[in-house]
């Protein structure tokens, strides 16, 4: 490793899932790799599995550690397990001896902080939920409260993060995720819209599907195809049997990480969360050339999304704007077409090249 290069340490939770965090630590690692770092990635959860593709160089280092956040036990046994762990984490982290360590949970911020890592280690936190979507009890509030302000930095996605974050801690700097473009001809597409994300209602699942019903009752000859798994995959069955949308409205599961091929022959991308920091699904559709109309919410889809030019943002929660927004893209192919080479020309300033800078500027 060059001299002038970082040992760089994550800590992270299970990376088994298919979800946009996950993509980005593992992506992060890969780029730290490319760029001559060394990287340590510490999964402090119940497996080592990983989903998306990780370089050989990684070290991984699997330890399952709660930090007393569980529903076993009581007060007294959690705090106990509290402090037993976090005694495992600091044995852990003095094997490992990274200079950086990037935390991508408040739980694991706190942990790190209390294990009493040396002054010449900086510790910081990746921010990638909304600021204030994860629920925190009275005693986990006082701890994030107590050791936030003594973060060497608090990294976020969007400027309006940094905003909430920077009343903990000055030290905040906006790095983005990155992604990769890849040119798509307006040949590939079909007369598919395509939504990737949990089934849970913080995506948004039961906004969704009124306008899906809407849409392909008044649009025949389109399909709309949902990729994603969760506690509402009940209710999204339920819907496509009860509206006889079976061959229209498609549920697939989400197989494997090369889905590229979804977002190149989709149309349009359509997003409905109730919150979001800067999702990458909303990334990865522009970097296919596929435009995007997302629900305005807090708070990531104003930050990659330019109403109107490469996309659309709508009014959070309105559905029916959402249901005439669709229709206006399915009815005006020049447009669609136009915005998809808008937002292939935006994605571009989320290159790995660009955000690597904003990290080393960090280092």
């Amino acid at each position: 490793m060059p001299a002038d290069k970082k040992h760089i340490g994550f800590l992270c939770s299970r990376l088994d899932l298919p979800g946009g965090i996950e993509r980005a630590i593992v992506n992060l690692s890969n780029l730290f790799i490319q760029k001559q770092h060394k990287v340590s990635l510490v999964i402090l959860d119940e497996t080592d599995k990983i989903f998306y593709p990780l370089s050989s160089q990684v070290n991984i280092f699997h330890q399952q550690l709660s930090f007393g956040i569980t529903k076993q036990g009581n007060v007294i046994t959690r705090k106990i397990k509290l402090l037993s762990d976090v005694l495992k984490l600091k044995k852990l982290l003095k094997k490992i001896r990274p200079e950086f360590i990037i935390a991508t949970e408040y739980p694991f911020v706190a942990a790190a902080k209390l294990s009493g890592i040396p002054k010449a280690v900086k510790l910081v936190s990746w921010e990638h939920h909304h600021f204030y979507e994860l629920e925190k009890n009275f005693f986990w509030e006082r701890l994030f409260q107590l050791t936030y302000p003594k973060l060497s930095a608090i990294v976020t996605l969007n400027e309006d993060e940094k905003n909430f974050a920077q009343k903990f801690n000055p030290n905040c700097f906006v790095i983005p995720n990155f992604i990769e473009a890849t040119e798509t001809s307006s040949l590939d597409k079909q007369k598919v819209i395509l939504t990737i994300g949990r089934l849970t209602n913080v995506k948004g699942i039961d906004r969704l599907l009124p306008v899906v019903k809407a849409i392909l009752e008044k649009h025949s000859d389109w399909k709309w195809k949902l990729i994603g798994d969760g506690e509402l995959k009940t209710v999204v069955e339920d819907f496509t049997l009860k509206n006889n949308l079976g061959n229209r409205f498609i549920l697939q599961p989400p197989f494997n990480h090369q889905i590229k091929n979804e977002y190149q022959q989709a149309a349009m991308y359509v997003m409905t969360s109730r919150n979001e920091c800067l999702p990458m699904t909303l990334m990865e559709a522009m970097s296919c050339s596929t435009p995007c109309i997302a629900f305005d919410c807090p708070t990531g889809p104003r930050h990659i999304i330019t109403n109107g030019e490469n996309g659309l943002l709508i009014k959070n929660g309105d559905v029916e704007e959402m249901t005439n927004a669709v229709s206006l893209l399915i009815e005006n192919e020049g447009l669609r077409k136009k915005m998809g080479e808008k937002a292939f020309e935006n994605i571009q300033r989320f290159s790995p090249e660009n955000i690597y800078k904003l990290w080393e500027q960090l280092f």
